[in-house]
């Protein structure tokens, strides 16, 4: 019998890399600088998570809609403690949306610049 939440901690960790790659490739697209979109990417990504935390409630708005937080929401066994908790249909929402919108820009920019 398998642990409960074990099959969304294999699915989110799945889904953990390509949403970071079209992320990337989004600002890649936005920037057209490889160093620089590999700053703002790792800036975006990771640094931005750490700095907010869950205590204040804006904070915790901006956390929530990143992908890392979301990822680490939905990877968490056990009850969510935190002074503004979210839940774990939010962070999958998080993960699609990014997705979708880091496809869609990354689709628009390229037709119009490249035409």
């Amino acid at each position: 019998m398998p642990e409960p939440g074990a099959l969304r901690l294999i699915v989110a960790s799945a889904l953990l890399a390509p949403v970071s790659a079209l992320v990337g490739m989004a600002i890649g697209v936005i920037v057209r600088h490889g160093a620089t979109t590999m700053v703002v990417n790792v800036v975006v990504l990771l640094l931005l998570p750490i700095v907010l935390s869950d205590q204040r409630h804006v904070q915790a708005v901006v956390a929530h809609a990143l992908p890392y937080p979301a990822w680490m929401r939905l990877v968490r066994v056990g009850p969510y403690e935190a002074a503004f908790p979210w839940s774990s249909g939010g962070a999958w929402l998080v993960y699609g949306v990014w997705g979708l919108v880091a496809a869609v820009v990354t689709v628009v920019a390229v037709r119009r610049r490249d035409q």
